[in-house]
């Protein structure tokens, strides 16, 4: 299949999967990320962190077949100088003349661009208020494409464990209620 005939055919693919995936809770077999991120794998993938000079980098990877490589970092604020360890939305950067698609997608506060290159590689940047994550994998079939997509919007914040300490008072009374003023 050539990536013409995907661009025809899986069109309506990538939708569905763009709005399934972002509508998708946590799953219970999350794998952590860098930055306190999480990510929910495929079976047969496996997520390798990697040292990066500046930025949080890995690999998502199956045996003889897709590699998905990530790169995050923080995303400058107003009056912040850019660092080499900002992130940079690369999705974006590729020419117009050099995608076949464009989609992009605003949900649980994240901001999402998916590019389908004529090289067939995928780029995918996903950024929150603070942070962004760029991930690209060279995907030839729709059944590539969907796999990287099914993985890669299920991105996350880790679900931190709430403290459950509890706050004791001197000797065995319960705390006393503290009452506020009403305006």
């Amino acid at each position: 299949m050539t990536a013409q005939t995907f661009l025809v055919n899986g069109r309506g693919i990538v939708l569905v999967l763009l709005m399934l995936g972002m509508t998708t809770t946590a799953a219970s077999g999350q794998t952590p990320l860098q930055n306190d991120l999480e990510i929910s794998l495929l079976p047969g993938y496996t997520h390798k962190p990697l040292q990066g000079i500046c930025n949080a980098v890995g690999e998502i990877v199956k045996k003889d077949g897709l590699r998905i490589e990530y790169s995050m970092g923080p995303i400058p604020q107003a009056g912040e100088a850019e660092t080499s360890s900002c992130f940079v939305n690369f999705a974006l950067q590729l020419p117009k003349e050099e995608r076949l698609w464009l989609k992009e997608l605003n949900s649980g506060g994240r901001k999402v661009h998916v590019v389908y290159g004529k090289d067939n590689i995928l780029r995918i940047s996903t950024t929150s208020m603070t942070e962004g994550v760029y991930f690209s994998a060279t995907a030839k079939t729709p059944d590539e494409v969907a796999d990287v997509l099914l993985m890669v919007l299920t991105l996350e914040k880790q679900n931190k464990p709430e403290d459950k300490s509890e706050v004791k008072s001197s000797g065995d009374k319960e705390p006393m209620p503290v009452k506020l003023p009403v305006q």
